[in-house]
């Protein structure tokens, strides 16, 4: 690692020590909401939100801090584990939502969405035991505890600035060739992908907000695209025989899959563009906005 001196991105550094209090704060208050609401959906998915943009930093910060921020990434895991099906259930109701614009009757679009209901708010109340709460509250405690003794103020840009090339590498060689041909496994594999890399390009934000955040609101609308895309076909599996939904299958199939169908279409256009560069020009994209960033700025008007 080199010193934070012979960094173009001085600006950077900063906000790395924020972005890790910040995402374990924002998990902690949504972790707290959740336990004190009748109706938890909303902060249970702030939380696991939360918990995704960790992992994505932990991944992140890997080669700098080492092998602690595996461990605590597979903590993180663990941690969202237990609301796994409150999450399924409430992606079908996204998806739901996706399809109201459909043929399909509303009166069968209301009871499916009764139904996944249930079963989000049963999910829930077992997910959010005592035991469960208080096994969550002493993750983030260890998390924030690790954290705190990480050298984050001193980490050279040049070191980030290879880590989000990783991770754009990762990302772009997971992008399908054949968007018709790919597999629900390969849009899945390319969708966490993007997923990691898109809450990695938070930290380069203050380099430059304005030309950082138009790139990253492109990679957030193919985030979304692939996510309307996973959340239809977790539908679909509520719809399988014997399943919750099993009743209503011949009704939604159809148009789930035509829907589906269209945010794929999206998110190959969008995915061009976002990852239109190769991995070497993207790293010389970074270590150029790092320089400039580094330079003295002019004084306000």
């Amino acid at each position: 690692m080199k010193a934070a001196d012979e960094t173009p991105g001085t600006p950077l550094l900063p906000s790395l020590r924020h972005a890790a209090n910040d995402t374990l704060a924002r998990a902690a208050q949504s972790l707290e909401a959740a336990a004190g609401q009748p109706d938890p959906a909303t902060a249970i998915h702030d939380f696991r939100v939360a918990m995704k943009r960790w992992r994505a930093l932990l991944r992140l910060l890997q080669g700098i801090v080492g092998d602690e921020t595996v461990m605590l990434r597979r903590q993180a895991g663990r941690l969202a584990r237990p609301l796994g099906r409150s999450r399924d259930a409430q992606a079908a109701l996204t998806a739901l939502e996706d399809l109201s614009a459909s043929d399909t009757a509303p009166a069968t679009m209301q009871a499916a969405a009764a139904r996944l209901n249930d079963i989000r708010k049963d999910s829930e109340r077992a997910a959010l035991d005592p035991a469960t709460l208080q096994r969550l509250r002493a993750g983030l405690a260890r998390a924030a505890e690790a954290c705190a003794n990480w050298p984050l103020d001193t980490v050279a840009f040049d070191d980030i600035a290879e880590a989000l090339t990783r991770s754009y590498r990762r990302a772009r060689r997971r992008m399908p060739a054949d968007w018709d041909a790919a597999t629900a496994g390969d849009i899945h594999a390319f969708r966490k992908a993007v997923v990691i890399f898109r809450y990695q390009m938070e930290t380069v934000e203050p380099l430059w907000p304005r030309l950082m955040r138009a790139y990253t609101s492109e990679a957030q609308k193919l985030r979304m695209r692939l996510g309307r895309s996973n959340d239809l076909l977790v539908l679909e599996n509520f719809l399988r025989p014997r399943r919750p939904l099993a009743s209503w299958r011949k009704r939604l199939v159809a148009p789930l899959q035509a829907r589906r169908r269209r945010h794929l279409a999206a998110a190959a256009l969008l995915a061009a563009r976002v990852f239109a560069d190769k991995p070497r020009m993207f790293r010389q994209r970074l270590t150029t906005l790092g320089r400039a960033a580094a330079l003295p700025q002019p004084p306000a008007a």
